[in-house]
């Protein structure tokens, strides 16, 4: 009888040895997690006021699928094609040669308030997710027009925004105000009266 439970136990143990070397050797593949949800939800509210001004219908706007076929180019050269834009070469310290600029091909400044930088080219307002990165106020009171004035604090020397900084892949929209009368309210803060451009990056 002892022989018996003795056999049993012996067989019952190498059961479970073998049960375990196999659960060993052959692991369990836990399903895939997908983490994309997250990228996709901060990319939809990063856009969410570039759908909401898009549906208002004024001003003029690219979607990722208009800038496909574009993304190998010079943002610049995407930029140009929208009406009101003009592309001037920037010249200014710690810029690179091929550095250009977006000002208006419908404004100019007045004799009273030339451009430091674009003469009397009005410079538009550049605007990077959100944030404002070019105010276009580089305008300021032309000593050498009359003779006088002093330009207002602040607004000498703005350096200009190389708009082919960025590259067009990396755009994910773009909108664009051709003067103060069809900006949204929240984009004038800039006082940019030559109109805004607003780029969204993926």
């Amino acid at each position: 009888m002892r022989k018996w439970q003795s056999l049993v136990c012996q067989l019952a143990g190498a059961v479970v040895a073998a049960n375990l070397a196999v659960a060993q050797e052959k692991p369990q593949p836990l399903p895939a997690v997908p983490v994309t949800a997250s990228a996709e939800l901060v990319r939809s509210a990063k856009l969410r006021e570039f759908d909401r001004r898009r549906s208002n219908g004024i001003g003029h706007f690219l979607t990722e699928a208009d800038l496909e076929r574009d993304q190998y180019r010079l943002l610049g050269d995407v930029i140009k094609r929208l009406p009101g834009t003009l592309l001037v070469r920037v010249r200014a310290r710690g810029m690179s040669s091929s550095a250009m600029a977006v000002v208006s091909s419908r404004g100019s400044a007045t004799i009273e308030n030339l451009s430091a930088t674009f003469g009397r080219n009005c410079p538009i307002a550049v605007w990077l997710d959100g944030v404002p990165v070019y105010r276009g106020l580089d305008r300021v009171a032309s000593r050498g027009a009359f003779g006088g004035g002093n330009p207002p604090p602040g607004q000498i020397g703005e350096p200009p925004f190389d708009i082919n900084s960025i590259m067009t892949s990396h755009v994910a929209a773009i909108e664009f105000y051709a003067g103060p009368a069809t900006m949204p309210p929240e984009l004038t803060a800039t006082q940019g009266t030559c109109g805004a451009l607003v780029i969204w990056t993926k």
